[in-house]
């Protein structure tokens, strides 16, 4: 009778641990569809706002005429798309190249060529940012291109003389 009695308990046991396992797994694979999910809207999402933003930000600090504004609002389109596509692929590189680091014997040939297409990745994103630059310096007259240019300057020294817009509190929020 102990016996039978013990036998029931570790059947019972298995069964729940069983059963709690199994959720887990459910609710793992669901969280992780609906993290997907929102994350190809966040970069939907990501990819509209800062070109709005972004115009917003040069016709203010460049005092842009309407003419010009049509044409950096189309030339902060096509330079998000490009941009964040590239992005998108040096962020999944990146990912493969950890991956294959972590193995137990990692592949020296394999890791040379994604960190080649890092790199080719990098050079046409800064080429994309040379033409997004100088198709802006085209539409803008001297005056103009002088605080283009200091805008440009200041992002990359770092500079808080001019503050580009950042996103707003929602996108922080869902990293």
């Amino acid at each position: 009778m102990a016996l039978e009695n013990k036998y029931r308990i570790l059947i019972w046991v298995i069964v729940i641990l069983v059963a709690t396992n199994l959720s887990m797994g459910f609710s793992f694979l669901y969280h992780k569809q609906q993290d997907k999910k929102l994350a190809e809207q966040t970069e939907q999402e990501a990819i509209e706002l800062p070109a709005q933003q972004r115009t917003r930000f040069f016709r203010e600090q460049l005092n842009l005429e309407p003419q010009q504004m049509e044409i950096f609002r189309e030339l902060n389109r096509d330079f998000n798309r490009s941009a964040w596509q590239i992005n998108h692929q040096l962020e999944r590189l990146r990912v493969e190249m950890v991956r294959e680091m972590g193995r137990e014997n990692p592949d020296r040939q394999k890791l040379g060529g994604i960190s080649d297409e890092i790199g080719d990745l990098h050079t046409r994103l800064k080429n994309e940012t040379i033409d997004y630059y100088l198709s802006m310096k085209k539409v803008c007259n001297p005056e103009q291109q002088t605080k283009l240019n200091e805008i440009f300057l200041s992002v990359l020294e770092g500079s808080e003389d001019v503050r580009l817009p950042q996103r707003g509190r929602r996108y922080r929020n869902n990293r």
